[in-house]
């Protein structure tokens, strides 16, 4: 299952970057990356990953962020290899993932549009 969301933010990429990591202060970063490209802007990359509790199966979270069109573009993917089923508790794991990236940039959200749900 992947699910993918792109937001646009009212604030920096540094700024969103911070907030992002604080809402994620309770998974290990597997990485986590801010460069600056292309003049001033900025080109961020977190990643995490959790294991189910009854599966311990991976779910990742994967997000992006830049700053390319004069506005901070955030870009979350979240997926899990479990399989679809009545009590998918990896599947809620992933759509947690998600949640929480949403209520972190809720105070800053301009815009949110769904790319993906497969």
């Amino acid at each position: 299952m992947m699910t993918v969301y792109r937001y646009i933010v009212k604030s920096t990429t540094q700024e969103t970057m911070d907030l992002l990591k604080l809402s994620q202060s309770s998974s290990t970063p597997v990485f986590e990356e801010i460069r600056t490209v292309i003049g001033d802007h900025k080109l961020a990359t977190l990643a995490y990953e959790k294991y189910g509790f009854y599966t311990n199966q991976p779910t990742s979270l994967f997000i992006t962020l830049h700053d390319f069109y004069d506005q901070v573009e955030v870009t979350v993917i979240s997926t899990t290899h479990a399989n679809r089923g009545l009590f998918n508790f990896d599947s809620m794991i992933a759509a947690n993932y998600i949640r929480s990236v949403k209520k972190a940039l809720h105070p800053v959200l301009i815009s949110e549009t769904k790319l993906a749900d497969r």
